[in-house]
C-alpha cells in the first residue's frame, strides 16, 4: 500500500510541478503536502477498483482512444448546438429521454452519465436503480445520436473484461 501512494505522489508532485513552474521553498514542500494527501485519500477511496484494474494495460489504452473519440463527438456536437443557437431556422425542440441502458456495473455507467453531459445538447439528469438514465436533450436531432448507442458500445468496449 505504502508503494502505491508513495508512486502516486510522486506522479502528483512531479504534475504539480510541471503546473506551477515554482521552484521555491514553500510551493515545493506545499506540492508535497497535497500530493501525499491527494494520493493517500484518492487511494483509500479507490483501494478495491485500484486492484481490479491494477496490471490491466489494455483497459487504460482502450480508455485513452475513448478519451480522444469522446472529444471528437464532443466537437461534432459543439459545431451543431453553435449552429442551432446561431440560426434562428434550426429547431430548439428541448424534451426529457428516456433512455434503457444494458451497461453493467457503476464504473461504465457513471463513464457512460458523464459522457453524456459532457456532450453539448444532453445532459444526464438522473439514473434509476435499472439502469434507465433520464437525459434532457435540447433537440430531437440529439436524442436520435443518443438512440443510435454509439457512446455505449464505446464505454462497453472500455470495460470489456472488467469484473
Amino acid at each position: 500500500m505504502f508503494r502505491r501512494v508513495l508512486k502516486s505522489t510522486l506522479f502528483l508532485f512531479i504534475f504539480w510541478v510541471l503546473l506551477t513552474g515554482n521552484f521555491g521553498f514553500s510551493s515545493l514542500f506545499l506540492g508535497v503536502a497535497c500530493s501525499f494527501f491527494a494520493a493517500l485519500t484518492a487511494h483509500g477511496l479507490l483501494k478495491e477498483n485500484i486492484s481490479k484494474l491494477e496490471g490491466n494495460f489494455k483497459i487504460f489504452v482502450r480508455f485513452i482512444w475513448f478519451l480522444i473519440q469522446l472529444v471528437v463527438e464532443i466537437a461534432i456536437a459543439n459545431i451543431d448546438v453553435a449552429e442551432r443557437v446561431l440560426n434562428p431556422r434550426l429547431p430548439i425542440e428541448p424534451a426529457i429521454v428516456k433512455y434503457d441502458c444494458h451497461l453493467k456495473g457503476d464504473d461504465s455507467q457513471t463513464v457512460l452519465a458523464n459522457a453524456i453531459t459532457l456532450t453539448p445538447g444532453t445532459l444526464t439528469l438522473d439514473i434509476d436503480n435499472n439502469g434507465i438514465y433520464y437525459i434532457h436533450c435540447l433537440a430531437d436531432k440529439h436524442a436520435k445520436d443518443l438512440m443510435n448507442r454509439k457512446l455505449e458500445h464505446m464505454v462497453n468496449w472500455v470495460f470489456r473484461g472488467v469484473k
